[in-house]
């Protein structure tokens, strides 16, 4: 996209796109869709923010385009101005991914729009005869050399939801709310630990240290102490632990942690958390299947071989059994033969007698 702007001499389009190549290697989504959007180039989504000043750089980057030259990367600086918590519904936009948007009190006040994006939006509506890349070019250029005078349509107006803004959020801080989204009320502290305890109680007993020496010689001192020493605060750690728990417990079964989550909704971070939970549970449960599966396979494999057991063994007792059979019966088969031969024998023998004895008498 960049070469071709350069080819067609497309200086808007090819700062735009140089702008947007680093943020796309870098592999900076967020920055990227919130600049693309601002900047006009196709990509169409819900710019939140709200732009004191147009980017900087823009005509410095234009004339290097131009030039033919390799642009550097531009300054975060120009991306930063879009952090803010104030939605404005400008034309051709559309709602962004949850992913990248943060769960929000709906009761927490709204910041206003500042006087650059209110006269962005107006600029948008009465130039619609400029195409998408020129609108930020030529409407920062007019905000630019446009009078204070003349930018005060605009600043009072912000002034003035400022102030209101401010005033409201200052209630809203002071009534608890803001903390009460971060943290429900209702949900049980977790216990500090032995070693934070006792680095609180030695913070408050060396209040003029800083913070991080506090901790350091905290930390130096816990690590002097005997087991004895320590077992006060194992033993309160322990007690609270188990107390924790059962609150947590109490908490959770009371639905009071299903209604919180309901209210505030999931974060990314929540989603993400989610996610990969249901991800390993998946995990766990394909692996279980092909266990099941494997075992089956092998219980399977072992029946059969079980079989294939039985049936030679009855095989080779069948042989055996007929070759038992053939045996007794070629045995009786030889008896009965010697039988009838001795019984031939024992005749032609009284034959013989009764010839020899025939003979005898003729004499």
């Amino acid at each position: 996209k960049l070469r071709q702007a350069r080819q067609s001499h497309d200086t808007g389009e090819a700062m735009a796109m140089a702008t947007l190549l680093p943020l796309w290697k870098h592999g900076r989504a967020p920055e990227l869709f919130r600049f693309a959007g601002g900047l006009g180039v196709g990509v169409r989504l819900q710019v939140t923010a709200a732009i004191p000043h147009p980017p900087p750089q823009a005509s410095a980057l234009a004339a290097v385009v131009a030039a033919g030259l390799p642009p550097r990367e531009p300054h975060t600086r120009a991306m930063t101005h879009l952090a803010s918590q104030v939605s404005l519904e400008l034309p051709h936009v559309v709602e962004r991914s949850m992913a990248t948007k943060a769960a929000r009190d709906p009761e927490r006040p709204k910041k206003p729009a500042s006087p650059w994006i209110r006269y962005l939006a107006e600029f948008r509506q009465q130039r619609k005869d400029l195409h998408h890349k020129d609108v930020m070019k030529v409407a920062a250029g007019e905000w630019k050399t446009m009078q204070d005078s003349k930018k005060t349509q605009w600043t009072q107006p912000y002034e003035t939801e400022k102030a209101n803004y401010e005033k409201a959020f200052k209630e809203y801080a002071e009534s608890g709310k803001l903390e009460a989204w971060k943290r429900d009320p209702a949900k049980p502290k977790r216990p500090l630990t032995p070693f934070l305890e006792f680095t609180g109680e030695f913070r408050q007993k060396n209040a003029a240290l800083k913070v991080t020496e506090a901790t350091k010689q905290a930390s130096s001192a816990w690590k002097l102490l005997t087991p004895d020493q320590k077992a006060p605060y194992e033993k309160r750690f322990e007690e609270a632990t188990k107390k924790y728990k059962v609150e947590m417990e109490e908490y959770k079964s009371s639905g009071k942690e299903a209604a919180w989550k309901e209210k505030k909704g999931l974060t990314a971070k929540e989603e993400l958390r989610q996610k990969e939970v249901e991800k390993k549970q998946k995990a766990r449960e394909l692996k279980a299947a092909r266990k099941a599966k494997a075992a089956a396979q092998k219980a399977k494999a072992k029946e059969l071989k079980a079989k294939k057991r039985e049936a030679e063994a009855a095989r080779k007792a069948k042989t055996k059994e007929l070759e038992a059979a053939k045996k007794a019966k070629e045995a009786e088969m030889a008896k009965a033969k010697k039988l009838k031969a001795e019984e031939s024998k024992a005749a032609k023998a009284a034959q013989a007698n009764a010839s020899r004895k025939r003979a005898s008498m003729s004499a």
